[in-house]
């Protein structure tokens, strides 16, 4: 692939976006192709905090004082099948992987422009009930293909090329635990609050940190339909600033916002609560700020997993013009 043959705006590396509904203009459509509408495809609705929390931000109004109406569908993985449902039109926004976001957004047929990054934080861990279990020779869960998680545990492998370690797909963070417990894989990927709550109620034990071997990246990357992005500019300025005070309200008020996060993660608040300050550098985390070290990570990543050839651009592939201006980075 010749990542260096990308248009001038695209936008790159997540943790989530978001789809369906509403696949009709919305009524003050006048023809130009503008609407106040977003279609979100979101990975990790049900499980993740740091995508759970739009669906937060929707119910209390906040995209609304913006003007859009807002409707939500998970999508099946965090790679290619929730990415699919952008290119082919169905929804506006989602959030995937890098890999599949970067493959997508390098090829003009796609119509994707990556936008932004989401959760620039490694928070991801492989846990397992088996507490003599060890990495070498381990069965490494992951959601699907051309998500984070695969990227991760390929990473893993390369790093470790004599560990004999297997990967296999197969789904969010409960199926590769209930894959984990039934023998079927030696260890499953989760993030905060499912670590905390499985090693408080279940005995799980982390058999690898994610970050101890291959550093920090974005969990997930925010990529847009290009002719919605063309007409609805302002809308997707108008989704970072919701997603920015979102993130806020998680780092300012962890206790409130896990109150609402509880029911929509199926995880008791207080246990919920803990789980967010148990985030690495949730400051951070919790932010729409550009990490310039981040995204050379991505790019690192998938070279030596051979996911690519050429080192990526982000200076040509990140169209960081619709987040805050204080969100933005300089890269090289």
């Amino acid at each position: 692939m010749d990542i260096r043959r990308m248009r001038t705006r695209v936008a790159g590396a997540a943790v989530v976006v978001l789809a369906l509904a509403l696949a009709a203009c919305d009524p003050g459509d006048d023809g130009s192709g503008e609407s106040r509408t977003l279609r979100i495809a979101a990975s990790g609705l049900d499980s993740l905090p740091f995508v759970a929390v739009l669906s937060v931000a929707e119910s209390k109004g906040w995209f609304e004082e913006e003007g859009l109406e807002v409707s939500f569908v998970t999508g099946s993985g965090g790679g290619g099948n929730i990415l699919r449902l952008v290119t082919t039109g169905e929804a506006d926004l989602a959030n995937p992987g890098a890999t599949a976001a970067v493959q997508a957004a390098t090829r003009p047929e796609q119509n994707v422009s990556i936008v932004g990054t989401f959760f620039p934080v490694n928070d991801f861990y492989w846990i397992t009930p088996d507490q003599d279990a060890a990495l070498e020779g381990a069965r490494l869960g992951f959601s699907s293909a051309g998500s984070s998680t695969e990227l991760m545990t390929n990473a893993i492998v390369a790093a470790m090329p004599d560990a004999g370690i297997e990967t296999i797909a197969v789904g969010s963070p409960g199926a590769n635990w209930a894959a984990a417990v039934a023998g079927e894989i030696t260890a499953g990927w989760a993030m905060h609050p499912f670590v905390t709550d499985k090693q408080t109620n279940e005995g799980a034990r982390v058999l690898v940190a994610a970050r101890d071997v291959i550093g920090d990246f974005p969990a997930g990357v925010i990529v847009v339909n290009e002719p919605y992005l063309e007409a609805n500019g302002e809308n997707i300025e108008a989704f970072w600033r919701v997603a920015d005070r979102a993130f806020e309200y998680v780092r300012t008020d962890t206790d409130a916002a896990a109150q609402d996060l509880a029911p929509l993660l199926n995880v008791d608040a207080e246990l919920l609560a803990q789980g967010l300050r148990d985030t690495p550098e949730m400051d951070k985390a919790y932010s729409i700020g550009i990490y310039p070290d981040t995204l050379e990570a991505i790019s690192e990543l998938m070279l030596s997993t051979g996911e690519i050839d050429e080192p990526v651009d982000w200076s040509s592939l990140l169209d960081q013009q619709y987040l805050p201006e204080d969100a933005r980075a300089t890269l090289p």
